[in-house]
């Protein structure tokens, strides 16, 4: 392991350098390490979303599939995982010939079957990772021509609250009227983003990963934690979910409630930050009102419900993921 390439990484990431650079890999070895640490967290965050979409019956159309600022590709190689019959084709971009290169070889180990481009950018799937602080306004705009033209997005960030709200201005931008997408997550509608509203200023769309158990058993994870002094426990991330196909019969898309963070606990009560189609809303979750939902969400709280709300209050809750 190259600690000291992943020490050089993680300052350079910190400090928002990457966003000037051209290229930022200076050998095998140091995105081999990348790969193993880093972008592993990354793919647990795309663990995640996958694992609701498919909760919830969703998959991405037949198709080519784009991995846009690649890197190591972490990110395209999960998604061809989750749904390998889906994929016609892998294409890879990113700055970064050796990054693209890399990426390649990866996926033609994991998916021999499959064809793969480097360079490329069309695609009916765009599946996008870690790319908003890299970006310049140009850049950004030609990304979204990009996404205009793709069936499905799939769309990972950090869950900090600087991207969180790029990523949200750019849902307003496309989901204008319904003329270009539907959302599918994390939104539980359509409608303007309700942490727009007055009085939300001070939150941000984020979400955690679920983070394998076995990590904390792992010497080698262990040690990437300490000399790095990254915590293993948290993994927060903002996402974006956006499909041009109609809404198939039957599917579950009404009343939902999308929890934002986590709940927040207090002494036999909680409150819960939820975003629904009527806005963004602090709901009180009491001990005495819903004792097993309670129970739940100090232990495991999900991130997907339907609600049953009485004044202000969750009197009890249906969990969907």
């Amino acid at each position: 392991m190259n600690w000291e390439a992943l020490g050089r990484l993680r300052a350079r990431f910190l400090s928002f350098e990457s966003a000037t650079s051209t290229d930022y890999w200076s050998s095998p070895d140091e995105l081999d390490s990348y790969d193993f640490t880093f972008a592993e967290r990354i793919g647990w965050k795309w663990d995640t979303v996958i694992a609701e979409l498919k909760t919830r019956g969703w998959k991405p159309p037949i198709g080519d599939i784009v991995d846009y600022g690649c890197g190591t590709g972490v990110a395209g190689r999960r998604v061809v995982a989750a749904w390998p019959e889906q994929a016609r084709k892998l294409r890879l971009r990113d700055r970064s010939l050796a990054a693209m290169q890399f990426a390649r070889r990866r996926a033609e180990v994991q998916f021999p079957w499959l064809p793969i481009e480097i360079d490329s950018v069309e695609g009916d799937v765009m599946v996008i990772s870690h790319v908003l602080n890299e970006l310049s306004e140009e850049s950004l705009e030609t990304l979204i021509a990009l996404v205009m033209r793709a069936k499905v997005v799939l769309w990972v960030e950090p869950g900090t609250a600087v991207v969180s709200r790029a990523l949200i201005a750019i849902r307003e931008r496309l989901l204008v009227q319904g003329l270009f997408f539907r959302a599918v997550a994390p939104c539980p509608h359509a409608l303007k983003c309700g942490l727009l509203s007055p009085g939300n200023q001070r939150h941000w769309c984020h979400h955690f990963a679920k983070v394998p158990l076995s990590i904390f058993q792992d010497p080698g994870w262990s040690q990437f934690s300490k000399r790095l002094e990254v915590d293993l426990r948290s993994i927060p991330l903002s996402y974006l979910v956006l499909d041009r196909r109609p809404v198939e019969a039957g599917s579950p898309t009404d009343n939902l409630s999308r929890i934002i963070g986590h709940p927040r606990h207090y002494k036999g009560y909680d409150k819960v930050l939820s975003c629904q189609s009527s806005g963004v809303h602090d709901w009180v979750l009491q001990k005495r009102d819903a004792p097993d939902l309670y129970r739940e969400m100090k232990k495991d709280p999900g991130s997907l419900y339907h609600w049953k709300i009485e004044a202000g209050k969750i009197r009890s809750g249906t969990r969907i993921f």
